[in-house]
């Protein structure tokens, strides 16, 4: 979804209030000294520091006719970075930090009520966003078509013909737009309360909008387990019934047999009883170690635990029949229904053969070595955690960690060969 032609400071001339806290041109200042500003760990041990081979060394000879630059430690944030409120020196990131977008302090709004619209934070200014909005059975989805800030993102894409899925995507005339999409689906027509429905097996639309099928006059009674009814858009055919939760079908053929047919014979829906030979289709056949369960809800039943390193959980008795990989499933780890736990903060809980074990999530760092507390360091801003646990920036000179890097420049003296 594109948003076009928005000035580049919102301006909603009907909502004043926010209008202050929007300011998109802010920028923060390119570089921030932060001088001897301590980071939450520091001690008396130095920075890494660059020093020449010494004669005689065999890497010393590898490189010495090769030039390379020569780096000094950095006590200024880099570009777009600031320290803020972090109590780690340039721990923002104000090219998109929604609480401090290109400046200290300048928060993005996150909400304009009726005018479907927030903001983010992108490149250092606080851009509009239309948003999606969830309804009973799906979404809405909003554009600013017409370019105008001040009604805010005013067409709702997800049904309107003129503009479906996108701004000045009209559907044909007559066409209605259905979830972003012009029309209905294959074998659908869209009918005069501007819904879709299945005309090839709708009884009361059968073959087009409004035509209802009757009971066939002076027809048998149908065979068990089938009904007359609309069939490839024809009312009057028979046909296998099914509804809650039932689905019969006719497996061995027969249905249209005359007098002795069988009917629909195979329930292949997820009531009982059913067929392990046609679980969920005719001729779908479980092995013997397999049951017909419908295991992941969308009631049509499956043969389970069709992987060879699947195990079955649960029992028909109360229900709740799954398969799992008790080796690598964190829920379900070496035994059925036993779940893996983080361990503190910015923990992940993995399966590894069998066994709950616990990593840190990217970017942060068990360095402490106290598992209760989790992982409690972040590597990507942490001066004495720069990157890894122990990888020490020089703190005491003010050198900050940025993205898991301890900050450098170039020395004021030029190439170090």
């Amino acid at each position: 979804m594109s948003l076009r032609a928005y000035r580049p400071i919102l301006v909603l001339t009907v909502l004043t209030s926010v209008v202050t806290t929007l300011q998109l041109g802010g920028c923060a200042e390119n570089s921030l000294d932060v001088g001897t500003r301590p980071d939450a760990d520091v001690d008396a041990s130095p920075g890494p520091s660059f020093t020449q081979p010494a004669d005689g060394d065999a890497s010393a000879d590898a490189n010495a006719s090769v030039p390379h630059a020569g780096l000094c430690i950095s006590t200024e944030c880099p570009s777009g970075y600031a320290t803020c409120d972090s109590p780690y020196a340039c721990g923002i990131h104000l090219t998109n930090d929604n609480n401090n977008c290109g400046a200290c302090g300048n928060a993005c709004p996150q909400s304009f009520g009726v005018f479907h619209l927030s903001s983010s934070c992108i490149e250092g200014q606080c851009r509009p966003i239309c948003t999606i909005e969830p309804k009973l059975g799906g979404y809405d989805s909003y554009a600013d078509c017409n370019g105008i800030v001040d009604d805010g993102c005013e067409i709702r894409t997800s049904d309107d013909p003129n503009n479906c899925g996108a701004c000045g995507n009209a559907c044909a005339p007559g066409v209605g737009c259905h979830s972003g999409k012009c029309g209905c689906g294959p074998g659908q027509a869209e009918c005069a309360d501007g819904r879709c429905y299945n005309i090839d097996s709708d009884n009361n639309n059968c073959g087009g909008c409004g035509i209802g099928c009757e009971y066939p006059a002076d027809a048998a009674a149908p065979p068990p387990h089938a009904e007359y009814g609309c069939v490839s858009g024809k009312c009057g055919e028979l046909r296998c019934m099914g509804g809650f939760g039932d689905q019969w079908a006719d497996c061995d053929g027969d249905l249209h047999k005359g007098p002795g047919s069988n009917g629909c014979e195979v329930n292949i829906g997820i009531n009982y009883p059913r067929d392990p030979n046609n679980c969920g289709a005719c001729g779908n056949k479980c092995t013997a170690a397999q049951i017909c369960y419908d295991g992941d809800g969308d009631r049509v039943p499956e043969c389970l635990c069709q992987n060879s390193n699947e195990t079955m959980c649960g029992s028909l008795d109360w229900g709740g029949v799954s398969c799992h990989d008790l080796l690598n499933d964190p829920k379900n780890c070496g035994t059925c229904n036993h779940a893996c736990q983080p361990n503190g903060d910015h923990t992940a809980a993995t399966c590894n053969k069998g066994v709950c074990e616990a990593t840190c999530e990217e970017g942060w760092g068990d360095c402490d070595g106290r598992p209760e507390t989790g992982c409690e360091t972040n590597l990507k801003i942490s001066g004495a955690n720069c990157g890894a646990c122990g990888t020490r920036c020089d703190t005491q000179a003010g050198q900050p960690c940025v993205e898991g890097k301890c900050a450098t420049t170039d020395c004021d003296a030029g190439p170090v060969f």
